[in-house]
């Protein structure tokens, strides 16, 4: 539960965190410009895979182009008369179209002037009057504004600029909006058309679409700042005018009104932008030449009921934008994108805040569940496996329903996340695997502190059932040690033998589980299991034995300690093992029946006269490599189970053990076999010819005396021990 809370304390800061890098200032711009980026890919690939080859040009929305045809046919762009544009308007409005937008402008007079005028008159050298006259006549604004004004339906553009040139006011025809928009571009020298064409057009709006941060177009203007005004894009103002709409409202979406009734709803991102969804390169709608119309070689008719943008894609005029999908991109093109927009209401569609938390929020948990408990490989998996899904995620959204987000919103907690959780699940690891290594490094060897280190198991309150041996070490005769020798002497020498009895233990995979006052209780087949888990207990219990021969040889000119043994039990069975104690102190222990089991083995050595007593499980797994001798079949104090108990004498190929030896023992198992089948008299036979070849063998001596003290008749083979 505490590391489930520190998770949930990770997902908060990571979502803190990375509000904070989504809202600083330069971490705000590049992660825009990366969101740009995977925005682009999607539009890419969306019309890459949308056949829009197929699906042909928009003929509702027609383009006449300025060419580089038409300026081939017409002269140069910049010796063009108003009266050129003058007859265009006049056969377009012949076919009534909708509405016709002039994606060029007219901000200075078609008449000559200044130097010009004045060389013009020295050239004619007639008199002045006449001169005017005749000059006068070349300038067609007139013919240019009495188009515009027939025509009734002309929208006609300005643009901003950042020279120094005398600000001009924003003709009275131009529309003011009465609104606070998140987000606007603001102006600050304007040039709008002159009076005579401003006063007699439908609409004059802006023709100012701009590059983000990334160099590319993404979205378009709703709205223009100047002079604590706001004003529209000719192409808007267009499209209100043909709704009828007569208020706006902003908010995450532009709402449009017509009376009281929304007529559309613009979406926009959380800055506040309108962004523009392309239905393919340059030509995804119908371009005309503008020669072709002047030089009437469209069929009459053709632009009825159509909107119609004058505009340029000849590169000298500089009018190419860059868009996701072409660098080359001629900008009335974008007013045509807008318009389609608009009138059928296909926009680029936001995925609320809300909803980025919500996933946000699941993402990290999806971490959280993932990476918890899983290996370090896995989880670097499973992250790249799901990031790589996230991009088909989001374009599915895209091309299914034009549902866009703040990319960033979710890769930068999820990547941030990740790597806080990884971390910290690494940290964890460390943590819990340094409290295993302190739990263990006394009392297992190093190599299976390794192998104990490699698992994925978490040191905490628990158990499992294991199959293990038990090995219980008791010191003979402690309590008269403790009286007779001073502290000093008694905690000496039991540290000297608990330090070597313990490598023993440990240099035999054995798990030191913890020592009793002068006793010592050892496991072996954990915390890990392995096959020879039983001989390598028995191996301990000889070797044990053998050190307390030592000690006793290395002490025995002292006074107490030249007595010096011990008994030993080893019981193989099925025990609970694992961490137990409290939350927050525990030991790694094991508990069960055969634990107790194994304590009653060891005080039998005391009644037999033995060093080291197994039960019949372990023997069944020794016996190919131990020499042994079957003792008795016991009940031991508390417990109603039979067991066979075996005497471990030495390894089966011992050369210190000698014939005779073996003879008694072989003639004591037949002994207490006949015992068991009721043969008394035979049994003791063969215990009295054990004797002749070991005369101080207890065991013998104890069968002999209980031969004579059994009830014959009642007794079942069994010996009950109600001591400890």
């Amino acid at each position: 539960m505490r590391i489930l809370f520190r998770y949930l304390l990770i997902v908060v800061g990571v979502l803190l965190g990375s509000f904070l890098l989504l809202h600083m200032p330069i971490s705000k711009q590049l992660l825009r410009i990366a969101d740009l980026r995977i925005y682009d890919t999607l539009v890419d690939f969306g019309n890459a895979l949308s056949n829009t080859d197929i699906q042909g040009v928009y003929d509702d929305i027609c383009i006449v182009d300025i060419d580089e045809k038409s300026i081939s046919t017409l002269g140069q762009y910049s010796t063009w008369k108003s009266f050129l544009f003058a007859d265009l308007i006049d056969i377009l409005s012949a076919d009534e179209p909708i509405a016709i937008g002039m994606d060029v402008f007219f901000t200075e007079n078609d008449s000559i002037s200044g130097y010009t005028r004045n060389r013009l008159k020295d050239i004619m050298g007639i008199p002045e009057t006449n001169a005017d006259q005749i000059i006068d006549l070349l300038s067609s604004d007139a013919v240019l504004a009495k188009s515009i004004e027939q025509a009734g339906n002309v929208y006609l553009a300005m643009y901003n600029s950042d020279d120094n040139t005398p600000q001009k006011d924003i003709p009275s025809i131009v529309s003011t909006w009465d609104l606070q928009p998140l987000s606007y571009i603001p102006l600050n020298n304007i040039h709008p058309p002159i009076d005579k064409f401003a006063n007699v057009a439908a609409g004059v709006g802006f023709a100012h679409i701009i590059a983000d941060e990334s160099g590319i177009i993404h979205d378009y203007p709703l709205f223009l700042g100047y002079k604590d005004n706001f004003y529209l894009n000719f192409s808007f103002q267009m499209c209100l005018d043909l709704l009828g709409v007569d208020r706006m409202e902003t908010s995450d979406v532009c709402k449009l009104y017509s009376g009281k009734k929304i007529v559309r709803n613009i979406p926009l991102s959380s800055d506040g932008l309108c962004y523009l969804k392309y239905y393919g390169a340059q030509g995804a709608f119908r371009y005309i030449s503008f020669s072709d119309v002047l030089l009437q070689r469209i069929q009459p008719g053709f632009f009825k009921d159509r909107i119609v943008l004058i505009g340029s894609s000849a590169s000298g005029l500089r009018d190419i934008k860059s868009t996701p999908l072409d660098s080359n991109y001629p900008g009335v093109e974008l007013h045509a994108t807008f318009i389609r927009n608009l009138l059928e209401s296909t926009h680029i569609r936001w995925l609320n805040i809300w909803w980025i938390l919500v996933i946000d929020v699941l993402l990290l948990l999806l971490l959280v569940l993932v990476i918890r408990k899983a290996k370090p490989l896995f989880s670097i998996s499973m992250f790249v496996l799901f990031t790589a899904l996230l991009f088909p995620v989001f374009y599915i959204m895209y091309v299914s329903s034009g549902l866009c987000l703040s990319y960033s919103s979710i890769l930068l907690p999820w990547i941030i996340g990740f790597t806080s959780i990884f971390s910290a699940q690494s940290h964890f690891a460390t943590v819990e695997k340094k409290k295993v290594r302190n739990a263990f490094e006394h009392y297992v060897s190093r190599d299976v502190i390794s192998q104990i280190m490699k698992g994925s198991q978490s040191l905490s309150p628990g158990g499992e059932k294991k199959t293990v041996s038990i090995m219980f070490v008791d010191v003979r005769n402690f309590t008269s040690y403790c009286e007779k020798l001073s502290p000093a002497e008694i905690t000496g020498f039991m540290n000297l033998y608990f330090n070597e009895a313990t490598e023993l233990i440990v240099a035999n995979r054995g798990l030191l589980d913890k020592y009793i006052g002068d006793a010592v209780l050892a496991l072996y087949g954990a915390p890990l299991p392995y096959p020879e888990f039983a001989l390598n207990a028995v191996k301990t219990a000889l070797e044990i034995r053998d050190l307390s021969f030592s000690l006793k040889r290395d002490y025995s000119q002292h006074p107490v300690l030249s007595d010096f043994r011990i008994g030993i039990g080893v019981a193989t069975g099925e025990v609970i093992v694992g961490n137990i104690g409290s939350d927050s102190i525990f030991n790694y222990t094991g508990i069960g029946d055969r634990m107790n089991f194994c304590s009653r083995l060891e005080s039998l050595n005391k009644y037999y006269g033995t060093s080291i007593i197994i039960d019949e499980c372990t023997y069944q797994l020794v016996k190919d490599q131990f020499l042994c001798r079957k003792l008795d079949r016991v009940t031991v104090k508390g417990k109603e189970i039979v067991s066979d108990i075996f005497e471990v004498i030495d390894y089966l190929n011992a050369s210190n053990t000698d014939e005779s030896s073996k003879t008694c023992y072989r003639t004591y198992e037949t002994a207490l076999a006949l015992m068991h089948s009721g043969h008394r008299s035979e049994a003791k036979a063969h215990f009295l010819e054990a004797l002749n070849y070991n005369k101080d063998d207890k065991p013998c001596l104890i069968m002999l005396e209980r031969i004579d003290i059994i009830d014959w008749d009642k007794w079942d083979g069994v010996w009950q021990h109600d001591c400890k």
